[in-house]
């Protein structure tokens, strides 16, 4: 039964990136403003 372990892999594959995306997105938008709040 490969199927539902593919389906699973997939989908957890997917959660992951998209939770590594958010967080560096995030991170970025963070330390952007930070840094403007630093510098003025």
């Amino acid at each position: 039964m490969p199927e539902p372990n593919f389906a699973a892999f997939g989908l957890w594959s997917c959660l992951t990136i998209a939770v590594i995306v958010v967080t560096g997105l995030v991170y970025r938008i963070y330390r952007k403003n930070r840094n403007e709040n630093v510098t003025s």
